[in-house]
């Protein structure tokens, strides 16, 4: 006698871009007596709307049951026009939205009864979440697939106009491309998707323009010197200055790479400090031969209040996630370390609702892997990096989202972001976002990431300081301080030294002593260099 057995893929949970199959059955016999089979389409329009085409073949491996149901989970919050059908015509598909997910249950028309047979349908639907326009780049962003010994085939195809140009950066790198009818194809088989989802850029470089607001109180009953941090150059990101109001006395470099600007403040004096600027964005490195000096390579290996390294819970844990044969390479490390932070905590979206949100740090965040924000996706990591020996640090800054819920901000009443970045010995500074892999479900962001993560401040000395723009606050100021929008221009670096002597003339025989401020006037950074003064007959003391 045959029994009936309703079959559930509950496992087979594409969270956004990312498919895990396990099967899951009611029959304590035989919980995998079925196998797949994949052919899926991503044909992504000029409006950035994406048809999925899934061509499914279930085959069962039983004389036992058959399959009456399916039913997979999406990470989708925008899904449209379902449809499911089989050789015999359509299907039953109900649709179900469960907070930041999609529920698509199938009921079969026919019984798949007998060892071999197999049932080929197909399952389709429109989403607007697995690509999208960001200012002067296309991202576009597609399936993991978990291991799985039934899992018989997977094929992805990549379908986007041709229009988009050829991909600035794609991973993992396709088996096969070909265009046709003013499209791009792109094909993955089940081997490459088991490792990492289709994460593809089309466009070299984003542009910003940037209107930040930051708020200085003195609430001392003496004058004192303090600072604000300004958006830096990285490695990543180049940054112009069209003003900064009122004008700063100083601006410094710190050992982390920020821009300090300082301010002297008299006794309850409270200034508001606009900033407006724009930033350009790459997708590579535009370092060349990247070096890290010893003292900073020891220190970004040093454990601090958040990022304790030399806490028995993370050596344990690290231990356990390297394991006997731990790589040696620093990258291939790095890589274990992300993947673990971001399967293992789980974002915790009410604590954004309060007034506050308390940073939790790294062995917290360990022991309570269910309430986690990006401070401690970002806290996790640098600690299991750092007890490895791997120099690492935090960004904090704005990160362009075009679906907050499965791509989310938390940091300050600015809804800002917050990431880690790892030093690699031949690529340099690698920045990475276990936060959003673990929010979309496995969207690879260790081997590449998007051009939307602009940095604000960097941490690296100290876990704590500095403060990025939007922290800076004082009493009855709620407003929004970091406005940030997509840029059509581009710009120039340009540096301009201005340099001053007092006095201007000099009286012979006697004893002088000249004083020289250099301004720069310009946009941008001018690198230190050697100041040399030349004079005729002047003898020149030091």
């Amino acid at each position: 006698m045959i029994k009936k057995i309703l079959l559930f893929f509950f496992s087979l949970l594409i969270i956004h871009n990312s498919l895990f199959i396990s099967p899951v059955t009611a029959a304590l016999e035989d919980p995998q007596g079925f196998s797949t089979s994949y052919d899926v389409t991503y044909d992504v329009g000029l409006d950035g709307v994406t048809i999925v085409t899934n061509k499914i073949t279930l085959k069962n491996l039983t004389s036992q049951y058959y399959a009456t149901s399916f039913s997979l989970t999406i990470g989708s919050t925008r899904l449209t026009d379902v449809l499911a059908s089989d050789d015999g015509g359509s299907l039953e598909a109900n649709v179900e939205k469960k907070g930041t997910s999609t529920t698509i249950t199938v009921k079969f028309n026919q019984q798949v009864t007998g060892v071999g047979k197999t049932l080929p349908w197909t399952l389709s639907y429109k989403s607007m979440d697995f690509a999208s326009s960001q200012g002067r780049v296309w991202e576009v962003s597609t399936p993991k697939v978990a291991a799985d010994k039934n899992l018989e085939s997977y094929n992805l195809t990549l379908s986007v106009p041709q229009s988009f140009g050829t991909p600035t950066a794609i991973t993992p790198t396709p088996k096969t491309r070909s265009q046709s009818f003013n499209k791009l194809f792109f094909t993955f088989d089940k081997d490459q998707l088991q490792s990492s989802g289709v994460s593809a850029s089309f466009g070299d470089k984003q542009l910003f323009d940037f209107d930040l607001k930051y708020h200085l109180e003195n609430k001392n009953f003496f004058p004192v010197l303090t600072n604000i941090t300004l958006p830096p150059d990285s490695a990543f990101q180049d940054v112009i200055f069209q003003a900064i109001v009122p004008t700063p006395i100083n601006v410094t470099l710190d050992d982390d790479g920020n821009y300090l600007a300082w301010y002297r403040l008299k006794r309850g004096e409270r200034i508001e400090i606009k900033v407006v600027g724009s930033a350009r964005l790459y997708n590579s490195s535009k370092v060349k031969n990247p070096s890290l000096p010893e003292e900073l390579r020891t220190n970004y290996t040093q454990a601090t209040r958040f990022w304790s390294s030399d806490n028995p819970l993370i050596k344990s844990k690290l231990s356990e996630i390297l394991g006997t044969n731990s790589p040696e390479s620093n990258f291939e490390k790095a890589q274990l370390i992300h993947r673990f932070v971001a399967g293992y905590l789980r974002y915790d979206s009410s604590r954004l609702k309060a007034e506050g949100i308390e940073r939790l740090g790294a062995v917290t965040a360990l022991t309570n892997p269910q309430s986690a924000v990006c401070m401690e996706y970002t806290d996790l990591f640098i600690a299991l990096a750092r007890a490895a020996g791997i120099p690492a640090r935090e960004l904090d800054g704005y990160a362009y989202t075009a679906n907050p819920e499965l791509r989310p901000l938390s940091l300050s009443r600015d809804i800002l972001h917050a990431w880690p970045e790892f030093w690699d010995e031949k690529k340099g500074w690698i920045m990475i976002d276990p936060t959003w892999e673990s929010t979309t479900g496995g969207v690879d962001y260790f081997n590449k990431l998007d051009l939307n993560h602009f940095v604000f401040a960097i941490k690296g000395l100290s876990s704590e300081n500095p403060s990025p723009a939007g922290s800076y606050k004082v009493d009855g100021n709620s407003g929004k301080d970091v406005s940030v929008t997509f840029s059509d221009s581009d710009f120039e670096l340009k540096p301009r030294l201005d340099v001053s002597i007092t006095p201007a003339q000099i009286t012979a025989g006697f004893p002088n002593k000249i004083k020289v401020r250099i301004n720069n006037l310009g946009n941008s950074l001018h690198p230190s260099d050697q100041l040399t003064f030349a004079a005729g007959q002047l003898i020149i003391l030091n």
